[in-house]
């Protein structure tokens, strides 16, 4: 093979590999931004403007580290970037200019505090809920309810509803020891459906068939972050979202 060919294959090959970067948006982030944002635009989006939406799947503060590092064009959580620096900072992660971050919020979500339909406990007080997923409270007898154990369902990956939830329910203390454990919030509604003493967090914008609502739910932003002035293809993806991106999302 003469070097002249193989000189060749190696530009087009490097070539390549760059036009795929150049092609791509990185973005940092959980379920949560993945199944009401990103999801519903992606095909929309490679459509309009030929760039493929890349996800690293990664918990709040990991996905601020990414972002940090340059690894990410942005990072999303269902969290406010003011609540977002401060719960790097408790985790121990450095970022060195608060300043210059950004953040743009597409849309909303509820979160909802659910017990099966069958239990007769009709709403439980910011007091009672914080005993219960701290497991001061054990048993439903003791919140006017059966005499049943309380199993509380907690997801396994972290997210920004939890840390909302740990912040103003729980007022950062530890959880219960003994949960039902589930993969992803997205799991909690079925696991509540499923276990008449079970209780957990649910997000997303209506109640879901075999769950009630035991407290007054709220509103939580899904945000994107990014440092200084977006990137050209996050660029893109933020004008989509103020526009025709707002068809596609729930």
């Amino acid at each position: 093979m003469s070097r002249l060919f193989i000189s060749t294959a190696i530009f087009l090959t490097l070539l390549s590999a760059a036009s795929a970067s150049a092609d791509e948006v990185k973005i940092a982030t959980g379920h949560t931004i993945i199944k009401r944002i990103l999801d519903p635009v992606r095909s929309a989006f490679r459509e309009k403007t030929g760039i493929d939406i890349h996800i690293f799947f990664n918990d709040p503060v990991p996905a601020l580290a990414e972002l940090e590092r340059g690894n990410a064009d942005a990072a999303g959580a269902s969290l406010s970037l003011e609540k977002w620096l401060e719960l790097a900072k408790r985790e121990g992660v450095a970022v060195k200019d608060p300043a210059a971050y950004n953040s743009y919020v597409p849309a909303t979500e509820k979160l909802m505090i659910m017990v099966n339909s069958g239990n007769r406990i009709k709403a439980l007080s910011k007091e009672q809920l914080k005993g219960v997923f701290t497991g001061k409270i054990l048993n439903w007898k003791e919140v006017g309810g059966d005499d049943a154990p309380i199993l509380v369902v907690w997801p396994s990956v972290s997210s920004g509803a939890l840390v909302i939830f740990k912040a103003t329910i729980m007022d950062n203390e530890p959880l219960v020891k003994d949960v039902f454990d589930v993969e992803t919030i997205a799991d909690t509604p079925d696991a509540i459906a499923a276990t008449p003493e079970a209780i957990g967090i649910v997000t997303g914008t209506e109640t879901e068939p075999g769950i009630k609502e035991i407290a007054p739910a709220t509103e939580r932003p899904l945000t994107f972050i990014y440092k200084g002035k977006p990137s050209p293809n996050l660029q893109k993806l933020l004008d989509f979202l103020r526009s025709e991106g707002k068809l596609y999302i729930n």
